[in-house]
């Protein structure tokens, strides 16, 4: 997600999305998990298009990775955690 953002500040936002989603929608979970995730990746694509608008990394763009990656980790945790 951080290099997501690199992207984004050198005003190519979308590059990284299809590797994300390809790579957090195509393992296998619930379909509720699925659009959890699919809105949390909509939310990042339109950040890092307001990044691309920004032409710069700022702290609070970090600050707001680290959020994205928060939730997304909190959705596999729970899905992960309903397997056992």
């Amino acid at each position: 997600m951080k290099e997501g953002l690199l992207w984004a500040a050198l005003g190519r936002p979308s590059e990284v999305m299809p590797f994300l989603r390809g790579k957090l929608l195509s393992n296998g979970h619930s379909d509720n998990a699925k659009r959890e995730l699919e809105y949390l990746l909509n939310e990042l694509e339109r950040f890092y298009r307001r990044v691309a608008c920004c032409g710069g990394i700022e702290e609070k763009h970090m600050r707001a990775i680290k959020s994205f990656r928060r939730d997304i980790e909190s959705i596999l945790a729970f899905e992960n955690s309903k397997a056992f």
